[in-house]
């Protein structure tokens, strides 16, 4: 399985923020306009980055 996060940090802000995207395209696309959008909301900086993850498949639980 594969996940696509835009990870955002707002310094001062507190934690990270995560945007789900279908691809790493689209994230890289996206992530200069909502960079923008977050620094004139807040006034802070904002650091972010596009994330590709291949997650390991889930084995169901053994049936008793």
């Amino acid at each position: 399985m594969e996940r696509v996060l835009m990870l955002l940090f707002m310094l001062n802000q507190g934690g990270p923020t995560t945007l789900d995207f279908a691809t790493l395209e689209q994230c890289q696309t996206a992530e200069p306009i909502i960079i923008q959008n977050y620094r004139e909301m807040t006034g802070n900086t904002v650091l972010s980055r596009c994330v590709r993850m291949t997650l390991p498949p889930t084995t169901p639980p053994p049936t008793k």
